[in-house]
């Protein structure tokens, strides 16, 4: 479905504005992410930076979001305007790639990249809170879902066109050396990416926010207390452990790709836009299923793929093999996170929405720095002594771990909590990864066909469940 079809569901005139914009928005900053933060990890290598450095790139990011979504989380809830709020921060996100690719290129040390990338993330994250307590209150919540998948697929198809242009230009400066000039052309389009999205959070219609007693009364000790008594705190441990389990892989598999498979800069963008494109495609296969079927049910059926994933990565080494299990981790990653947020929507009440967001990453980040961490001191560990088992080097080693890790968290937190809000009976597994992408698939090929032939299609008239 496009956009423009979904907004007619939408009656409310401000509310109707305020989701196309948000769309733009999304779109702005997938270009961003495309162009400079996709390909900071290679600027960093560039200048010399380790397997440590690199994962503390992400893990020190991370950690700041948490902790500036606990701060922004109180912050607004003090001001009481988000959009203000979102709008600053932007402007600052936007300004710390300036800073990022300057203060690098003259002092030639990659510990720059680590400290201003953190801080760009940290500040733009201050916001979040808010942010996501504004989209609350404009989304209907019966069209929650559809609205994220949609808005996501276009952010999907901008990202896409910016990493394939990002790899391209990377790929001949690499050939005709100037790369560095090209890393700088990456990082000011970023800066100006980001900072157009000002625009669009404008115009977006802000609702009044709605702060009670209760939330003020909601402390994060208090949230502490609940995650093993409760069936959200139970939600948040197993989000949290998979979250850093999965960060083991995750911040070193470019040094892998650039440094031990020898990759060039064009595979690397591909192999790496599978999984992040296949991601924001897929949004629009998970969002109807969760809406009928569950978040619950969406996130463990996607979950038990993870260690797939992972067990993919130690024992796979070939370009074409890789760009097809990334596209598969896109698909896996999209019903992850889909049903992550679209859980917590559902579990909380909306005058708690920022603070329990914030309480949740103030958690879950940590989880990133520590999983971060852990995998780069481990693959640190394995290359200086030489530590390797059979045909798996020191970072394969990694990637097995990761996957065992996976495999003991899903298996034994699984049945912990449960679906908040009723749903229909769903069918087995199966039917998410073989049935239903095949009618999809055969609808896709009608349409099409229809489309060539100006023949009217009517779409598919048998049951889907």
């Amino acid at each position: 479905m496009s956009l423009g079809s979904f907004l007619v569901k939408v009656e409310n005139r401000n509310v109707r504005r305020g989701l196309y914009f948000s769309n733009i928005d999304g779109i702005v900053w997938a270009l961003m992410y495309g162009l400079a933060e996709n390909f900071v990890v290679p600027f960093a290598l560039l200048f010399g930076a380790t397997v440590l450095q690199v994962s503390l790139i992400t893990g020190f990011g991370q950690l700041g979001i948490g902790v500036s979504q606990l701060a922004g989380a109180r912050f607004v809830s003090w001001l009481g305007r988000r959009k203000i709020l979102s709008i600053i921060c932007n402007i600052i996100h936007a300004f710390s790639w300036v800073l990022v690719f300057f203060i690098t290129v003259i002092t030639g040390n990659p510990w720059v990249v680590v400290i201003f990338y953190s801080v760009g993330l940290t500040v733009n994250n201050f916001a979040v809170p808010g942010w996501l307590s504004w989209m609350n209150d404009l989304m209907p919540r019966k069209i929650r879902g559809e609205y994220w998948g949609i808005r996501n697929r276009y952010s999907g198809i901008a990202q896409f066109a910016a990493i394939s242009v990002a790899g391209l230009l990377l790929y001949f400066a690499k050939k005709n050396n100037f790369e560095v000039t090209a890393f700088g052309f990456l990082m000011i389009a970023g800066f100006l990416f980001r900072f157009s999205s000002i625009f669009f959070l404008k115009r977006q219609y802000e609702p009044r926010m709605n702060i009670t007693e209760e939330s003020h009364s909601f402390k994060f000790r208090i949230f502490l207390t609940k995650l093993f008594t409760t069936n959200f705190g139970r939600f948040v441990l197993f989000s949290i452990l998979i979250t850093f389990s999965t960060n083991m892989v995750g911040p070193i598999l470019p040094v892998y790709i650039l440094k031990n498979i020898h990759m060039n800069y064009i595979q690397f963008t591909i192999v790496m836009m599978a999984q992040q494109i296949a991601s924001f495609i897929f949004m629009t296969y998970w969002g109807p299923l969760s809406d009928k079927y569950g978040n619950y049910r969406v996130l463990i059926i996607s979950s038990l793929a993870l260690p797939l994933i992972a067990f993919g990565w130690a024992f796979f080494r070939n370009f074409y093999i890789l760009v097809i299990l990334q596209f598969f981790s896109g698909f896996v990653w999209a019903g992850v996170s889909l049903a992550t947020s679209n859980y917590i929507f559902d579990a909380v009440r909306k005058e708690n929405i920022s603070k329990i967001m914030s309480y949740f990453n103030m958690l879950n980040m940590p989880c990133v720095f520590l999983g971060s961490a852990a995998g780069g001191v481990l693959a640190e560990l394995f290359l200086k002594n030489n530590i390797s088992l059979t045909i798996f080097n020191a970072f394969q080693l990694v990637f097995i771990i990761s996957a065992l890790l996976r495999i003991v968290i899903i298996f034994t937190c699984r049945g912990s909590f449960k679906e908040v809000r009723e749903t229909e009976k769903s069918p087995r597994f199966h039917y998410f990864y073989i049935y239903r992408p095949a009618l999809e698939m055969i609808d896709f090929i009608q349409e099409t066909s229809s489309r060539i032939f100006r023949r009217p299609y009517g779409g598919r008239n048998r049951r889907r469940d």
